[in-house]
């Protein structure tokens, strides 16, 4: 792995073993999104983006909570830094405690860009287990708060200054695209990740192809194939859609946040699932 990296895609789990964080980085050569590698990282992700955050990276994982959520945590909050910084101070039990009265009084809330990218799941299907991954990531962003833009949280469009870190749900992408997703759900450790598998080739198969009415000519090397393959669980293919989603966000081949209207400011508290136009 280089130590300047352009474009990272990122599947990201928590800081704790077995540390299933894997990332897959490219760049722009020739016209076209060549990925130059895929590789699981686990917990010296963290290491190797405070030593040189990428120019863009998308990360598959929450970077906001509801705002109802968010204001029991800090009353007077306007944007998701507030938020952000709250996780990384407060003991993690106070926090489980706030996180699950809220479900248990709220069953089914939704951020905005979860609603608005269907098929999301409740806040009390889905949102515990992805509660920790938040908190260190928070941490870790905390960390480069003066060396990266959140979007939306420093800007809501995408910006040369500074490195750009935006969140990513391969599901999503790959629903926009046209490609299966199902796999997501499948356990690869019953006969549901047989076929699991074949939609994981299934993606790889298209995903040039799909990508081509966006301009986007796609170079996977067939070594990154095989690790794709390999990883049964579906991490691997999750950081190659997440850098995906990142190169064409560079493009301006995504859906903005609402900079107007009723939702402008729940954008800014909730933070925004960046996605293909």
């Amino acid at each position: 792995m280089p130590d300047s990296l352009d474009l990272v895609g990122t599947r990201f789990s928590s800081v704790k073993p077995p540390n299933p964080t894997w990332i897959a980085w490219g760049t722009e050569r020739n016209g076209a999104l060549a990925v130059d590698g895929v590789d699981r990282v686990g917990a010296t992700f963290f290491e190797r983006i405070a030593r040189a955050p990428p120019r863009v990276l998308a990360v598959d994982t929450a970077l906001g909570v509801p705002a109802g959520l968010a204001r029991t945590m800090v009353p007077l909050v306007t944007n998701g830094w507030q938020v952000l910084e709250h996780l990384v101070v407060t003991p993690g039990p106070v926090l489980d405690s706030r996180w699950a009265e809220w479900s248990a009084a709220h069953p089914g809330a939704l951020r905005l860009t979860e609603a608005l990218c269907h098929g999301a799941p409740s806040v009390t299907a889905a949102r515990p287990p992805l509660w920790r991954h938040l908190r260190a990531f928070a941490k870790a962003l905390w960390e480069l708060r003066d060396q990266v833009a959140v979007l939306p949280f420093d800007s809501l469009e995408m910006s040369p200054l500074r490195p750009m870190v935006l969140e990513s749900v391969p599901a999503t992408t790959l629903r926009v695209l046209g490609l299966p997703f199902a796999f997501h759900h499948a356990d690869p450790t019953q006969a549901a990740g047989v076929e699991a598998t074949r939609e994981r080739l299934e993606v790889l198969r298209r995903l040039p192809d799909a990508l081509l009415p966006y301009g986007v000519r796609f170079d996977l090397p067939a070594s990154v194939v095989n690790l794709v393959t390999l990883d049964t669980a579906g991490d691997a293919l999750d950081a190659i859609v997440s850098l995906v989603t990142a190169y064409l966000a560079t493009r301006g081949q995504w859906a903005p946040p609402p900079i107007t209207g009723p939702h402008a400011s729940r954008a800014l508290i909730e933070g925004w699932i960046v996605r293909p136009a």
